[in-house]
């Protein structure tokens, strides 16, 4: 089942994104809980969600993805760092192919118990994760920094041609005989400078 959201990196800690999600990974803290300075590590593999946007498949994740992390007492909370390693999968921007890529991330966060949180209030408590229990669910903060993570512009190569603008065509493996749609005469100015500047370069000794 794919994990739904409404923006590309758009992954925020709120119970609508919980509700909606199969828990990813979930640290048992009874072992820490009571001694402040004790740590806990956590190895493991995971099977991420796929992610869709507005009905599309947006981020596929190829898994599993490998966890390493530890997470330590720090008397009023937890603070979690580790490592997040995997591949996946997302569309050439221009050209829409499965472009797959391998990343490798940071984790890391502090986790406040609802009652430390009720008491101190103040900037920690806007930089902290409120959790209830003894169960530390990392869930919506592995996704979170993963998608932080992504590249702002996904190429199946440099040279990607693209999708014709005007049948559609991938241009990568077929050509196409439309002509190019009319220049925006606002733009004609702008392009006769760029070809006039050109030309001028290049007929210089």
């Amino acid at each position: 089942m794919d994990l739904q959201i409404d923006n590309r990196f758009m992954l925020v800690y709120n119970t609508e994104v919980s509700l909606i999600m199969k828990p990813i990974l979930q640290v048992d803290l009874s072992s820490i809980k009571d001694t402040p300075g004790l740590s806990l590590t956590v190895s493991n593999r995971l099977d991420l969600p796929n992610v869709s946007w507005e009905g599309e498949r947006l981020l596929e994740f190829i898994n599993p993805w490998r966890i390493e992390l530890t997470v330590t007492n720090v008397n009023r909370g937890f603070q979690v760092s580790g490592k997040l390693n995997g591949s996946y999968r997302l569309n050439c921007d221009r050209c829409l192919e499965k472009v797959q890529s391998e990343l490798t991330t940071d984790l890391e966060g502090l986790f406040l118990p609802e009652q430390t949180v009720n008491e101190i209030g103040g900037e920690d408590e806007e930089e902290a994760t409120t959790i209830t229990g003894d169960e530390l669910d990392l869930s919506v903060t592995i996704l979170e920094a993963i998608t932080l993570q992504l590249p702002l512009k996904i190429l199946c190569s440099p040279n990607c041609r693209g999708l014709c603008s005007v049948c559609g065509t991938n241009l990568n493996d077929n050509s196409c005989n439309c002509q190019p749609e009319s220049l925006d005469p606002r733009l004609a100015t702008l392009l006769q400078w760029k070809q006039d500047e050109g030309g001028g370069n290049s007929g210089q000794s």
